[in-house]
């Protein structure tokens, strides 16, 4: 089992069923969803410094079920389940550096730097 979180820039931060649909946009490719940001970027790079990427050689130490998608848009990651509860709470809090929200489809709940809906990631 896997664990999905999606992370982009908006503010404020989106209520949870509008980032299921800005969630469901961004995983089928579309872009202009939520717009570019540097931000997201350098997230994207902040987290494959931390923990690498998915492929051949790591695929016994990652912590991902499937390689880091990433646009300009936005980052999504496939946390292996036995890894989630160690590496999402690490995630939420590179976010909120970066000023990004968290959205974890699976609870359907959004965490961002300005408010946040629902439980914390």
């Amino acid at each position: 089992m896997s664990f999905d979180l999606a992370f982009w820039r908006q503010d404020p931060p989106p209520s949870p069923d509008a980032a299921f649909h800005i969630y469901d946009r961004l995983t089928e490719g579309e872009t202009g969803v939520v717009g570019a940001d540097l931000a997201v970027e350098r997230f994207r790079a902040a987290v494959l410094e931390s923990f690498g990427d998915l492929d051949d050689a790591t695929a016994d130490s990652s912590p991902w079920a499937s390689p880091v998608y990433a646009t300009d848009e936005c980052v999504i990651v496939t946390i292996s389940g036995s890894r989630s509860t160690e590496v999402a709470p690490r995630l939420a809090r590179m976010a909120s550096e970066h000023g990004l929200i968290v959205y974890d489809p699976q609870n359907d709940t959004v965490v961002g730097a300005a408010r946040s809906h629902d439980a914390q990631v």
